[in-house]
C-alpha cells in the first residue's frame, strides 16, 4: 500500500484540527486551551493508498513547524475559513507550498454559513474544495481529491 504524506496549512482557527478529525474520529491532536500547539495526525486508506495527515500550527510562533512537517510532503492541504477574508498570512502559505514544489488543495471550510464563490474566484489554478469540517460536508470529496493529486 502506497504511503501519502499531506501537511495541513492554514493560519489559526481555520478549522485544520476539526478537518483532520472529520477524517479520522481517533486523530491525534496536541493543544493547549484548544488552541493546537505541535501537530495534529489523522490518516484514511483511499483506492489503495494510506494518506497520512500533519496539521500545523497556525500561529506565527509556530512557523517552524511547518518547516519540520514539510519535508517530505506529497500533497499540501490548505484549510482557509470561508468567513474571513484572505490575508497576506494565507497567500504566504500558498506561496511557501509553491516554492518547496509542493502540489496544494485548498479546502474552503465553514462554507456552511458563508458564501464562496467570491474566494473561490481568487484561487484560480487551484483545486478548492468547499465544506464544512464540523458538519462533515465536502469531506469525501476533499480525500479522494487528495488521493488524485497524490
Amino acid at each position: 500500500m502506497e504511503d501519502v504524506k499531506v501537511v495541513v496549512f492554514g493560519k489559526e482557527n481555520a478549522g485544520k484540527s476539526t478537518l483532520i478529525k472529520a477524517i479520522e474520529h481517533d486523530a491525534i491532536n496536541i493543544d493547549k486551551k484548544d488552541t493546537t500547539v505541535s501537530m495534529d495526525y489523522g490518516r484514511a486508506v483511499v483506492s489503495g493508498r494510506k494518506i497520512h495527515f500533519y496539521g500545523t500550527p497556525g500561529q506565527e510562533r509556530f512557523d517552524f513547524m511547518r518547516d519540520i512537517l514539510s519535508k517530505g510532503a506529497n500533497v499540501g492541504l490548505m484549510v482557509l475559513d470561508s468567513t474571513m477574508s484572505i490575508s497576506e498570512v494565507d497567500i504566504h502559505l500558498l506561496q511557501e507550498l509553491k516554492q518547496k514544489g509542493i502540489p496544494c488543495l485548498i479546502f474552503l471550510n465553514k462554507s456552511d454559513i458563508a458564501d464562496t464563490e467570491a474566494i473561490r474566484q481568487k484561487f484560480n489554478g487551484f483545486t478548492v474544495i468547499t465544506g464544512s469540517a464540523k458538519m462533515g460536508n465536502g469531506v469525501n470529496e476533499l480525500i479522494h481529491s487528495l488521493a488524485n493529486l497524490a
